[in-house]
């Protein structure tokens, strides 16, 4: 078997030797488990971190079929095996408290022969923890707006470029919080001027000239532009770049010697206001050539950039925005306010949210509702909605798991919630579930629920 690192040549010069020792000590490298197994389910490579995350031996485990120690795994496998498809991001509680996500993808030859499965494993559990201590002491009142959540923190450099007055330009994805960040810039500024938006995106381009700058008419009429309107304020432009080029050569103008002129007059009158932008790419450009798309460059430059971070990349802060979000609903529809589980946080967490904060609110306030209307005091999976609810290995493996394995989950799931309803007394679960202490610790040992 050749092992092509550079996905062009393989490489010659290396023995067959030589290269499974280079491949060993990649998958000894990752902080992810590694299990691959052949085409008849036979366990082939097991590497240090699946030891540690399942407690079973290299020793134990090699030459063996994976069904031995895990049926819904070993089902997974055949699956992906006999569909020749790979899965990615299947969500696993394999014991309580232990949350994984599973990537699984089929092993060929170079004629395309089936080989085997290799499924990899990223333990998330140390970020569930952390993220439900966050969770548990998460407050509202360390953002500045419940609208777009931010710690005022992350916004001293952007209000403070305005302060200054110069020109900020809010770099970000739809849905990041960019129009709630200027809002928020204002308020603090406490101007006495309005607060102005200008969609440039929405504006007939015959007239956005006229819209920005005002328009002078015959004699001594004229038209106020969104500029005197915003005066002692702010004027808030949406998609700056979409203005026609002279209109943004203008506009530099006017940002750069502090005065304009309106359309069809002469007359220069000084700039009032100050200006926060937006444009409509997500992140901050260096290529004048891709500036130049949609830009005038000299304009873009004019600009001082600050980056507004999308949800995804707010990893530490997710928990906090959930908890907000969620108190936030709770109040609206006069219901308890539920707690997020575990394995609720961990699909959170492995979501992209492509549509960023308004879609993160929208989920939260459907699994206020989903728990409220089924009578819950948490949020699991299960009352998130289905676009941010992962595929779990449960579910994937449902229909072939044998009867009497459906029988030991149904036996492991009620010990749990006996213990979690003992608060961990297990004495008095074991009188819950009409069984003595021994056997109680049996169990335990029996379903790794110590």
């Amino acid at each position: 078997m050749k092992l092509e690192l550079n996905q062009q040549e393989p490489v010659q010069s290396w023995t067959a030797l030589e290269q499974h020792a280079l491949l060993h000590g990649l998958l000894e490298t990752v902080n992810d488990a590694v299990t691959v197994v052949d085409k008849d389910g036979i366990v082939l490579y097991w590497n240090h971190q699946a030891e540690i995350m399942y407690g079973i031996s290299h020793a134990s485990i090699i030459g063996k079929r994976i069904a031995e120690f895990f049926q819904r795994e070993s089902i997974m496998l055949f699956q992906v095996m006999e569909s020749r498809t790979p899965i990615r991001q299947l969500y696993h509680e394999p014991r309580p408290g232990v949350h994984v996500m599973i990537n699984t993808s089929p092993i060929f030859d170079a004629e395309g022969q089936l080989l085997g499965a290799v499924a990899i494993e990223s333990n998330m559990t140390s970020y569930v923890k952390l993220s439900a201590e966050m969770y548990r002491k998460s407050d509202a009142e360390k953002f500045v707006s419940i609208v777009a959540p931010f710690k005022p923190e992350q916004l001293k450099r952007a209000k403070l470029v305005v302060e200054r007055n110069r020109p900020l330009l809010l770099v970000g994805e739809a849905g990041s919080g960019r129009r709630s960040c200027a809002e928020w810039i204002y308020d603090q500024l406490e101007l006495e001027g309005l607060f102005v938006t200008m969609s440039c995106a929405n504006i007939p381009e015959g007239m956005l000239e006229a819209e920005l700058f005002g328009y002078q008419g015959e004699g001594d009429s004229e038209r106020l532009g969104k500029l005197d309107q915003a005066a002692d304020g702010i004027l808030f432009l949406k998609d700056v770049d979409q203005l026609p080029l002279p209109v943004q050569e203008k506009l530099h103008d006017m940002l750069t010697n502090g005065s304009y002129s309106r359309m069809k007059g002469s007359t220069q009158l000084s700039c009032r206001c100050r200006i926060i932008a937006t444009y409509t790419g997500s992140a901050q450009l260096e290529d004048d050539a891709e500036l130049a798309v949609t830009w005038l460059p000299a304009l873009y430059y004019t600009f001082v950039p600050h980056q507004v971070p999308a949800v995804r990349e707010r990893e530490e802060e997710l928990p906090q925005l959930c908890n907000l979000y969620i108190v936030e609903a709770a109040d609206k529809y006069g219901s308890p306010q539920p707690v997020l589980q575990h394995d609720a946080m961990a699909q959170v967490a492995a979501y992209d949210w492509p549509n960023n904060l308004p879609q993160l609110r929208s989920a939260m306030e459907h699994a206020v509702l989903a728990a409220h209307e089924a009578g819950a005091s948490a949020i699991s999976a299960k009352e998130l909605p289905d676009y941010a609810r992962l595929t779990t290995l449960a579910e994937l493996t449902e229909d072939e798991l044998p009867l009497s394995a459906h029988s030991e989950e149904m036996e492991r799931s009620r010990i749990g919630d006996a213990l979690k309803r003992a608060q961990g007394n297990k004495a008095r679960a074991a009188r819950m579930l009409g069984i003595s202490r021994g056997a109680l610790y049996y169990k335990l040992r029996q379903y790794e629920l110590e």
